[in-house]
């Protein structure tokens, strides 16, 4: 089943094993391709609860997008908009982040990745079956009827949130795709009395563990931004002028992640999301991965013991870039203490969030400035500071779309102060590059010092050649290699 299942990740929609895997509702087949139902106009998950319909009345579709196009309604049981995202390359998940957050302005898009609209038509049509332009409109719809049947924002608001430019053209769109009007697509029933945060679920494909990535966040939280406990993650946020804080929790029986929010505009509701998203790694395929490292003792044996283990992500990369040059060879206690005075001394005041959080993280601007002093710093430390926010400012787009890790590391330790463990820890959890792993990090040397020849894995050459058959996943293999320290100390 899971040699098809790859099958089916590869395009190959055989109705065969899309027949095999609907009538078996296996969780692993969601969101690898959706079922159409002819003699009822309406699309479903392989894993919609519903009565299976007859084998002459269904077709398969590589996507929802294309299911839609095709005239073809979601369905109110399964809501193929919380299938489960594809697992995607690097390239892949930053041209589509990058024109989920644009204007649409494709041939912008193309400029930006040093490619061409023929390209990018061509990358879409073969990872979500429609251009660019149609994935874009779909993703707002999808978002759009996400919020008008689980939020109680007003249609004007979840016109721009969902990424619409006018509530005229929003109406018309709405109409034309769900055959209603905004209005009526509101569940009454899903509605609550109007508060100041809006609520919105984001699945992932299982396992998931919650709370070992907790465990993780709440070992590097700063106090003033953020508060950990055993069952939610929150924080305080700035994206320009817009301010607001966020709350995620666990759904108590869904595979999903409930995200709460309060903004003080939500036309960047979107954004939020793909942010956190990426944040908890909710787009991973995990059997893939598993698959990948079962021939490995030691990775294969963190599997064993905690199979829904994710590379935890971040927030934002430029916060997250200054805490990885602040945790340079020093702990991590060290690290996110200094962390949290950068963020104390420098951030803005935050207001109106229920969790008693006194600050957001300082932005570039408010950095520029600033100059480090009684905080415990090094002179080395703050010189390093200070010279990467100088690079940042004049080239932060860098991380949008860098070619390789190769190429980020060559160009980032050009800077005095910036080695490539840095360069590969940014990557791995400022960027959620799936294929950055740190080979000097001393846990990773220790993990892999535990089995037999450990002068020649201590050596970094060595441990890069190892890690080669690991690609393209060499960041999940560094969080099972610190793990596996966890493991041994319990």
């Amino acid at each position: 089943m899971l040699e098809e299942c790859h099958h089916i990740t590869n395009n190959a929609l055989d109705p065969k094993v899309c027949q095999a895997a609907r009538l078996s509702r296996d969780a692993r087949f969601d969101g690898k391709f959706f079922t159409a139902v002819l003699s009822t106009g309406i699309y479903c998950r392989p894993v919609c609860p519903a009565r299976a319909p007859k084998p002459e009345n269904v077709v398969y579709y590589q996507s929802a997008m294309q299911a839609q196009q095709a005239g073809f309604q979601p369905c109110k049981r399964c809501f193929p908009e919380l299938a489960p995202a594809l697992n995607l390359s690097v390239k892949m998940k930053q041209l589509t982040q990058a024109l989920e957050e644009s204007d649409g302005n494709i041939s912008r898009l193309a400029q930006q990745f040093s490619t061409n609209e023929r390209q990018l038509h061509r990358l879409f049509i073969k990872h979500y079956g429609v251009p660019p332009s149609k994935f874009l409109h779909h993703q707002r719809l999808l978002l759009a009827r996400k919020l008008l049947s689980t939020t109680a924002l007003s249609i004007t608001d979840i016109c721009f949130a969902s990424g619409f430019q006018s509530v005229r053209r929003f109406n018309e769109a709405i109409k034309a795709a769900y055959l209603c009007t905004p209005s009526a697509l509101r569940k009454k029933s899903a509605l609550t009395p109007h508060t100041d945060s809006v609520t919105v679920l984001l699945p992932y494909r299982p396992p998931f563990d919650w709370s070992l990535m907790l465990g993780f966040f709440r070992h590097r939280q700063m106090p003033h931004v953020e508060q950990i406990d055993e069952t939610h993650y929150r924080r305080t946020f700035s994206l320009g002028t817009i301010t607001g804080w966020l709350e995620v929790g666990h759904h108590k029986t869904k595979n999903a992640l409930e995200l709460t929010v309060s903004m003080s505009d939500y036309q960047l509701l979107n954004q939020v999301i793909m942010r956190v998203k990426r944040m908890f790694d909710l787009d991973a395929d995990m059997t893939s991965i598993h698959q990948h490292f079962s021939c490995n003792a030691i990775l294969a044996n963190v599997i064993n013991h905690c199979p829904g283990l994710r590379l935890p992500g971040c927030w934002d990369i430029f916060e997250f870039s200054i805490r990885a040059i602040l945790g340079q060879q020093i702990s991590v206690r060290a690290a996110t203490t200094y962390a949290d005075r950068i963020a104390a001394r420098y951030g803005n005041s935050a207001h109106n969030n229920p969790f008693n959080l006194q600050t957001t993280f300082p932005t570039i601007e408010e950095l520029n400035e600033a100059d480090f002093a009684e905080m415990g710093l090094t002179n080395a430390r703050i010189a390093t500071l200070q010279t990467w926010l100088n690079f940042y400012q004049h080239n932060s787009d860098i991380f949008s779309h860098y070619q390789s890790i190769e190429q980020l590391e060559q160009t980032l330790t050009e800077l005095k102060g910036i080695g490539p463990w840095t360069v590969n820890y940014i990557a791995m959890r400022g960027l959620s590059d799936p294929d950055a792993f740190p080979s000097a990090d001393l846990g990773i040397i220790k993990a892999l010092s535990t089995t037999a020849n450990t002068s020649v894995k201590s050596n970094n050459k060595q441990i890069l050649a190892m890690a080669e058959q690991w690609r393209p996943w060499r960041a999940y293999a560094a969080i099972y290699l610190w793990q596996s320290l966890a493991l041994k100390e319990n």
